[in-house]
């Protein structure tokens, strides 16, 4: 007898994503976004199920799973999240000028561009590797003053790349729910 393997998460690696982000997260306070990838990906993992609980107002075995592995995710981001504040002792971590000046720049346009080149840089890098820090602070990345910067090109295409994705993600959701309806002939 084959079995056929559910594209379900066992326990085991939720609570193992779990375990790593909380681990990521005493290292850096940018690891809680493990908990909301998580979340993304098992929501677009989902999407048929959960659109279809939606439309037929009945909740199926799959969504309450669905239901289940984000609340354990969510409330353990929580806990986790409370332990990083109480290490920190309840106050949030303060940057001076030299650690952030882009944070610390009067003008609001100025920060807006520049933090919106940090992005794309960070998603170069995640790309390309090649020009890595220990310590991304004073002034080690210029920042983006005018609109005719040239680094502005490369936000433009990240943050494009960006909106493809997440639309080419969701028109995936929409073909596979509707090739699997009109297969078992439920949609005509």
């Amino acid at each position: 007898m084959i079995r056929r393997r559910s594209h379900q998460p066992d326990m085991n690696s939720i609570w193992l994503s779990i375990v790593l982000g909380g681990l990521s997260m005493l290292a850096k306070e940018t690891g809680i976004t493990v908990f909301l990838l998580n979340v993304a990906y098992d929501t677009y993992r989902n999407w048929p199920a959960l659109k279809r609980t939606v439309q037929d107002m009945r909740w199926s075995e799959e969504t309450h799973q669905f239901g289940r592995r984000v609340s354990r995710v969510l409330l353990s981001m929580g806990v986790l999240l409370a332990v990083r504040l109480a290490l920190l002792q309840g106050s949030l971590p303060r940057f001076s000028q030299q650690d952030n000046p882009t944070a610390f720049h009067p003008n609001l346009y100025v920060r807006l561009l520049t933090f919106c080149y940090l992005a794309a840089f960070n998603w170069w890098l995640l790309l390309c590797p090649s020009t890595l820090s220990h310590d991304w602070q004073m002034g080690s990345i210029p920042l983006v003053t005018t609109l005719s910067d040239p680094r502005n090109l490369l936000t433009f295409i990240a943050f494009g790349a960006a909106l493809l994705f997440v639309f080419r993600g969701l028109m995936d959701c929409e073909f596979s729910y509707a090739k699997r309806y009109r297969m078992t002939g439920k949609l005509c």
